[in-house]
């Protein structure tokens, strides 16, 4: 029983890698454009300094599902290495 958890486990953990593998590219694509890296970027956002632009929602939107895959890939990590 516990092989089958820990291959269900092992497989969200590729499906993690892999989301969090193309989160990464596009706020890379957004550091490039806007010569900013996302720590400045979320500072300014957040403090109002960048104004409402499109892009910058969805550069943060992007943030934002990245802190989630992450934080979501140490619990499967954890319960893998429990397993």
């Amino acid at each position: 029983m516990s092989s089958i958890i820990v291959e269900a486990l092992q497989r969200e953990r590729a499906l993690l890698r892999v989301k969090a593998r193309i989160l990464k590219s596009r706020v890379e694509d957004f550091e490039k454009r806007f010569n900013m890296k996302s720590e400045e970027f979320l500072e300014k956002f957040e403090s109002g300094e960048l104004g409402d632009d499109e892009e910058f929602f969805l550069w943060w939107s992007f943030l934002q599902a990245l802190k989630g895959v992450e934080e979501r890939m140490k619990i499967v990590e954890s319960k893998i290495q429990e397993l």
